[in-house]
């Protein structure tokens, strides 16, 4: 297991735990962002991970944190982890064969896990937080300490090799995700002296801020096309909402006015949806559901229920491969 020095320490997202096949096509739009041309396997999208907090509100939520995996209209739930750590973050590979997410350890903070999308085969990659698989599926963005001991943005190959600190900057950064066409990686970031989502190569260079609000804008999410980044952002009111914007920083518009908090939007494989948390039916509890919308926000609906907390749902690039 690869582990990162110096001691834990990270500036994260707002909001990192409850309560508290695609081919690049070489297409470019009209602001220089390259696009993926999208090859849908069949039952393409038809597949969500998620975080079950709790079956009982009574029991100890630092302890009772696992894995599920659900249709898109919320059916047929399957438990993928079982143990007594704190299980966030999931994300499936391109190839639908694999979920990467974090894993946390009571006050220890925390470790990125890989896990067969059946539950099997979980191992340990290294120290860090928020997966983000690459276009191809060789490769994980996350974040974990570096200089400083805040967050910095890293990569690392899948069998643990070729542990890279893409970032290396004192502000802190975290939440990564890769484009479609596997050429930046979005994440949030407070070098500007605020959070801010950024883009960058996925060697580090040519860095471009997007956002630019004093209120923190958070937790990137690519399109499939490359075309549009969604992300969470409280820059209307006092509680987080889902924005959506284009790649090049444009075009802002806000999707979700739920009266709760909005947060931890993705998108479903095939553009036509966003996922995303919202404790809008349980604002005093602070209770989260899963919910789905439309791309432009509309139709938005509830996909799990109590009496369990469900959140930080990850669609991922591909199906997930059950039997």
């Amino acid at each position: 297991m690869n582990t990162i020095r110096p001691r834990y320490a990270i500036v994260a997202a707002t909001v990192i735990a409850m309560p508290l096949g695609c081919r690049d096509s070489n297409r470019t739009t009209a602001a220089g962002h390259r696009t993926a041309t999208l090859t849908p396997p069949p039952d393409f999208g038809a597949r969500i991970v998620f975080t079950k907090l709790s079956e009982h509100q009574q029991q100890d939520e630092t302890v009772v944190a696992e894995l599920y995996i659900m249709n898109a209209d919320g059916s047929d739930e399957r438990r993928i982890t079982t143990n007594t750590h704190f299980d966030i973050g999931a994300n499936l590979s391109p190839n639908g064969m694999t979920i990467a997410f974090h894993q946390g350890f009571g006050v220890q903070c925390c470790s990125i896990q890989l896990v067969d999308v059946d539950g099997s085969n979980e191992r340990t990659l290294t120290t860090g937080m928020w997966p983000s698989w690459s276009a191809d599926g060789k490769k994980i963005a996350f974040n974990a300490p570096g200089v400083g001991g805040v967050g910095d943005i890293w990569v690392i190959n899948v069998d643990g090799t070729g542990l890279t600190n893409l970032t290396q900057t004192p502000s802190g950064e975290a939440r990564p995700d890769w484009s479609p066409s596997g050429q930046q990686i979005a994440f949030q970031s407070g070098r500007s002296g605020n959070g801010e989502i950024w883009i960058m190569d996925v060697d580090g260079a040519n860095a471009v801020r997007l956002t630019d609000h004093p209120a923190r804008d958070e937790a990137p999410d690519w399109s499939p096309d490359g075309r549009k980044i969604v992300f969470q952002s409280a820059r209307d009111d006092s509680q987080f909402d889902v924005y959506v914007m284009n790649a090049d920083g444009t075009g802002l518009q806000r999707l979700t006015i739920g009266g709760g908090r909005d947060l931890d939007p993705a998108w479903s494989p095939d553009g036509g949806q966003i996922a995303f948390d919202s404790d809008r039916d349980f604002i005093v509890e602070q209770i989260r559901q899963i919910f789905v919308m439309n791309a432009d926000g509309t139709n938005q609906r509830s996909l799990t229920a109590l009496p369990s907390d469900n959140g930080h749902a990850g669609w991922g690039r591909g199906r997930a491969v059950l039997p």
